[in-house]
């Protein structure tokens, strides 16, 4: 009884936020920050409404979210390590050639920030091989109206899904891996969730079409009878990629569970729900400057601290495994996945021209120069949990970060033109150390009981047998 007593406690302090709430404009603040230093804070805090995705229809459906919390973590469907892989070494999951070892959880451990904390050296993640990104935390990636990826290649949290399975350096798996996994492990819970809404690809027929136990696009088809994913017909592949998109769609249900709200709540939103002692007085310094002299607003702002846009903050290009230019955003528009709500397999096709639009911009040579060496504002919750920092993982630490904006940006090699907001802010170290402060009163603390999700939400439903 005290156990349950203490779990209404602790889940009770989002209720806290929403009875107290912030005070009403105008009013007169007791306390270490004036009106209009709280006035700019308030749009910060949480809770807030996490935006509807009308582009999947499960969005917000507990079975599916469910059943995407198992397919976050299972690693049935990746392909065999490749070089630079060795157990024990380098945070590596397992030795070259091993196979079905990498999942999602694997570079975004939702019960660490929702970041990798395992890959060495600390900069990019290492998964079938080192990618050439650091993985910036899930945790509140459901909040992103539109953009996925450090360059916005996708434009939903489903489509973002669709990528590492077959991509080469993460899981580097395939498609039919994915839907033979579902046939052979989650049938029933597919089903469950995905039958009625789309009878026409129910699993049923998959396993009638005697679907090849691997593929995806480009592998060919060179005599015509081979078993790969382009040998199959139209209807065959429709069926695949049917399934394969709803894969996507249930782990975008479990990734909306994994917002800040989720979890017990930050110094941050303690202090902004009314507690005056949840931050440090260092912290409260940092608070004035971030809103303040040091500018941080014009980019990290809302209540997951990012504007959702891209920017060249002059990060530099640098890391043993980063490649030598990386023109960002640039290539996120030419890279638009073919899962995107521009196709037939959004659930909302009012908003099909959002994509289909902005793929037009690469028709124009000039856009290049425009969006070159920008990369998506990260958010700052948790950020205290999630270093290294950048796309490139290029600085391993808060203070590296904030001296990296003091100066106005890096000196070394980047792609693009910097953008003019960042200039020289002339930060005392005192100043520094008081905004890293502030950032670490950012961090979300363990992830609260949910009664629809009594293993934990954060939890490795495989962990006991790993």
């Amino acid at each position: 009884m005290q156990d349950r007593a203490r779990v209404r406690l602790r889940s009770g302090w989002w209720l806290l936020v929403l009875a107290i709430g912030p005070p009403a404009a105008g009013c007169s603040q007791e306390g270490p920050l004036s009106d209009d230093e709280m006035t700019l804070l308030r749009p910060l805090a949480m809770p807030a409404p996490l935006p509807a995705d009308p582009s999947n229809e499960v969005a917000d459906d507990l079975a599916a979210a469910r059943l995407g919390w198992k397919l976050y973590f299972d690693a049935g469907y990746a392909g065999p390590l490749g070089a630079y892989n060795a157990k024990g070494v380098n945070g590596a999951l397992g030795d070259q050639g091993i196979d079905k070892l990498v999942s999602c959880a694997s570079c975004h451990d939702p019960a660490k920030g929702g970041a990798d904390l395992r890959s060495r050296p600390n900069a990019t993640s290492l998964g079938a091989a080192y990618t050439a990104r650091n993985a910036p935390t899930v945790i509140n990636a459901a909040y992103s109206p539109l953009w996925q990826f450090w360059d916005g290649r996708a434009d939903s949290l489903w489509s973002q899904a669709l990528s590492p399975p077959e991509g080469a350096a993460e899981c580097n798996g395939n498609r039919l891996k994915v839907v033979n996994l579902i046939l052979l492990k989650y049938r029933q819970d597919y089903d469950d969730v995905f039958a009625a809404r789309s009878p026409d690809y129910a699993l049923a027929n998959a396993v009638a079409a005697g679907l090849p136990a691997e593929g995806k696009p480009g592998d060919g088809c060179p005599t015509g009878n081979e078993r790969t994913y382009d040998c199959l017909s139209s209807d065959n592949k429709n069926i695949v990629d049917r399934i394969y998109v709803n894969f996507g769609k249930a782990i975008a249900a479990y990734e909306r569970r994994l917002v800040s709200t989720a979890f017990e709540p930050s110094a941050f939103d303690r202090f902004m729900a009314g507690d005056t002692q949840a931050m440090s007085a260092s912290a409260i310094r940092g608070a004035r400057l971030f809103v303040g002299h040091a500018g941080c607003l014009e980019c990290h702002n809302g209540p997951t601290f990012s504007d959702f846009n891209f920017h060249n903050v002059g990060a530099p290009q640098t890391g043993e495994y980063t490649p030598a230019t990386d023109d960002g955003r640039t290539t996120g528009i030419v890279d638009l996945t073919a899962f995107s709500r521009a196709t037939d397999f959004s659930d909302d096709q009012t908003g099909r021209a959002t994509a289909a639009v902005l793929t037009l911009a690469t028709l124009d040579e000039s856009s290049r120069e425009i969006y070159a060496g920008q990369f998506k504002t990260p958010t700052l919750r948790n950020v205290a949990k999630t270093a290294p920092y950048m796309h490139d993982g290029a600085y391993q630490s808060l203070w590296d970060v904030v001296n990296h904006y003091n100066f106005g940006g890096a000196t070394g090699r980047y792609s693009g033109e910097r953008d003019p907001a960042i200039a020289p802010l002339m930060l005392s170290d005192t100043e520094l150390a008081d905004l890293v402060e502030f950032l670490e009163a950012l961090d979300d603390g363990p992830a609260l009981a949910a009664d629809d999700f009594p293993e934990g939400l954060a939890t490795d439903p495989f962990a006991a047998n790993r």
